[in-house]
């Protein structure tokens, strides 16, 4: 019988005091040695926060563990030594920005090298070594906060691997990377796996990219409570209604994509051009495209080739070349104010755009914005619908930064869906997001689509949603915009 990696037995946690729920309520769960397992459950069920109770992070940093017991290779995890725990497991945050101490990625390995004691000798070759592997060298002297949401979770997993643990938490690791370097990865990470004895234990909403790595999936109900556990590829079909019962999602082909004709344009790229920061290459060259009125459009393409900066861009924040015309008007002749009481935006980190202090406020905020003439009572009102709408009403009294990655962006959505902008730009709008979330988030956008005629642009690394809701694909490729037919 193989020993266990990793065993919880009977943890209750909350995050403070006062809290009138628990975010884990007695969860068992075991995790056998050298064994790659995928967690799977729905957005806020508690997945993160399990994956940071075992990793020591909490309650020594927050929070109160009310029972259990933790243990990693059959020590209490409460006796191991910060230094040792973190030989034995380490964590890889669902938000990478959350990661990083340094200013440089290669400041940030050498950094992680010293705390193991590394010898100086010795890091260039890792550094080099590993940066080829994972193909980020153009990354090492960069600096982090100019990295794209996928370039930063390489980043992330880079250090990490780069310490060489035992067992390693991975919270959505390739929710901002593209489905070919999902698939790179992991083959790098089944092969870390078979050689060094490696626990991989993945927290994720999508199992397709898993399917050939996984020796075992396990799905997580209310407050982080095991539902089913010893799912494997084989035996994956038998549980497929579990999966819908739940909100998950199951892996299933998708239909052929069919755009319509050719509609009424609103917002058009004329050779448009983006440099890459302050240097002379460019990021995006001569671009050329057209997204229509009353139309749905993603923009889909790999780690870091501009999708973010290009929003930047229609919305002024960073300088271009070529034009962008709103209805006809050069973009740079607008004002800014006008400009976004026309073009709303969702940010690729959503905690960047909060402006109050609980969930209900938010909402309130961007209502009394947009809808000043709403009494007191009307204005609480509709704003309970729509928490309930978005399965949000329980954390309305909630600071917005106390939500899961999954519940801050469905916040920041409804909070700009509120609005009466023409065009509405979202950055990965579903990650981290559970089947019955996504479908919650793209039925409204459609809905909205349909009875204001908005347009609206959304960047995804997943080609199966931009499937299933596009009217039209544009696929980011060799510094150009190209249409993407099937």
């Amino acid at each position: 019988m193989n020993q266990n990696f990793l065993s919880v037995k009977d943890v209750t946690f909350r995050y403070f005091e006062q809290a009138k729920r628990n975010i884990l309520e007695h969860v068992d769960l075991e995790i056998e040695k050298g064994k790659i397992v995928v967690l799977i459950g729905n957005s806020g069920c508690g997945k993160s926060t399990l994956a940071a109770v075992s990793a020591g992070l909490y309650p020594e940093n927050a929070g109160q563990l009310l029972s259990g017991s933790i243990r990693i290779c059959g020590r209490e995890l409460s006796t191991i030594a910060n230094s040792e725990r973190a030989k034995l497991l380490s964590m890889m945050f669902q938000n990478p920005d959350l990661q990083f101490c340094m200013d440089t990625l290669k400041k940030e390995m050498i950094f992680c090298m010293e705390n193991i004691c590394v010898p100086k000798e010795e890091m260039d070759g890792r550094i080099g070594e590993l940066a080829e592997k994972l193909q980020i060298e153009e990354l090492l002297d960069r600096n982090i906060h100019t990295l794209s949401g996928g370039e930063k979770q390489k980043a992330a997993l880079c250090c990490l691997l780069l310490m060489n643990p035992a067992g390693i938490f991975l919270d959505e690791p390739f929710a901002n990377i593209d489905e070919a370097s999902t698939r790179k990865l992991i083959a790098m990470l089944k092969k870390q796996n078979e050689e060094q004895h490696t626990t991989l234990i993945a927290i994720d909403h999508r199992l397709d990219h898993w399917l050939s790595a996984a020796d075992e999936f396990i799905v997580l109900g209310k407050n982080g409570q095991v539902l089913q556990g010893g799912i494997t590829v084989e035996t994956l079909p038998r549980y497929r209604e579990l999966f819908l019962q739940e909100g998950l999602f199951y892996p299933e082909e998708l239909p052929e994509f069919q755009p319509p004709e050719i509609g009424q344009t609103i917002l058009e790229l004329k050779s448009v051009s983006i440099r890459k920061g302050k240097r002379k290459e460019f990021l995006i060259e001569k671009a050329d495209a057209s997204f229509e009125k009353g139309r749905i459009t993603a923009l889909i393409g790999h780690s870091g080739c501009g999708k973010t900066t290009l929003f930047s861009v229609i919305l002024k924040q960073k300088k271009y070349e070529g034009t962008i015309l709103l209805e006809g008007t050069d973009v740079k002749k607008m004002k800014p104010q006008k400009l976004f009481h026309r073009v709303g935006t969702v940010f690729q980190n959503p905690g960047n755009q909060f402006v109050s202090a609980c969930v209900q406020h938010e909402v309130e905020k961007s209502l009394s914005i947009w809808h000043p003439g709403l009494g007191e009572e009307e204005k609480k009102e509709r704003v309970f619908r729509l928490l309930e709408a978005y399965g949000m009403k329980q954390y309305r009294r909630y600071s917005p930064y106390m939500l899961s990655q999954g519940q801050q962006r469905r916040l920041a959505v409804l909070s700009m869906l509120v609005g009466n902008q023409q065009i509405l730009l979202l950055d990965e709008p579903t990650y981290g997001q559970d089947a019955r979330s996504t479908k919650a988030i793209m039925d409204q956008l459609l809905g909205l689509v349909k009875e204001r005629e908005m347009t609206v642009i959304f960047a995804t690394h997943d080609l199966g949603l931009a499937r299933r809701y596009a009217d039209r694909i544009y696929r980011m490729e060799g510094k150009e915009l190209i249409e993407w037919k099937n």
